[in-house]
């Protein structure tokens, strides 16, 4: 079932273009990014379904934009494949104890294997995502905690993004380890901005 949302992160441009272009012709939706700063960028801006992610990149290495992911709520569950030409066996241990669900060898990786492994990975973990959706609530101003809220965490709009003037969104995500509660964040409906985390 093709149509989900691969984020490509390598900081090659040969092989970045190669890996999107087999994706998008199997019908995925693609993001590209150049470095772990960029990739972060974009996962906040759009729904991504798997992270394919080299290690080696300037800027921010796949290993630091791997463990923000795994350490941020709303991404904790993305699944995420190394491509990476460290091949040591210290480096592939680290790489899946970090969160990632697999680790390939770029000189062992055809992109043909590459595409089969994203599709096994994204069968396996659709039930997971479907159970891990969170909520988007509206908070109404001026009632119960709102104003403390408001002067504590210093939002200078109150309730609404100063940079698209819509009005904030309680985003909760299911917290894994423990049934019932969440993590909540503000969030913007159309830009990647959150407010009060």
């Amino acid at each position: 079932m093709a149509g989900e949302t691969i984020l490509v992160v390598e900081d090659t441009e040969l092989l970045r273009r190669i890996y999107t272009d087999k994706l998008i012709q199997e019908g995925y939706v693609v993001h590209a990014a150049a470095d772990g700063l960029e990739a972060l960028s974009l996962i906040r801006a759009h729904r991504v379904d798997l992270v394919l992610l080299d290690l080696i990149m300037p800027r921010m290495s796949g290993l630091e934009a791997l463990e923000a992911l795994k350490s941020d709520p709303r991404t904790l569950d993305v699944p995420v494949i190394i491509l990476s030409n460290l091949g040591q066996d210290s480096d592939i241990q680290r790489g899946l104890e970090m969160g990632a669900v697999d680790y390939l060898i770029k000189n062992a990786a055809k992109p043909a294997d590459v595409s089969v492994k994203i599709r096994t990975t994204l069968d396996n973990a659709s039930e997971r995502t479907a159970e891990a959706q969170g909520y988007h609530l509206m908070v109404r101003d001026r009632e119960a905690d709102a104003e403390r809220f408001v002067a504590e965490q210093k939002m200078p709009r109150r309730f609404w993004c100063p940079a698209c003037e819509l009005e904030l969104e309680l985003e909760l995500i299911p917290h894994r380890d423990r049934p019932g509660w969440y993590d909540g964040h503000f969030v913007c409906p159309s830009c990647p901005r959150e407010f009060g985390s």
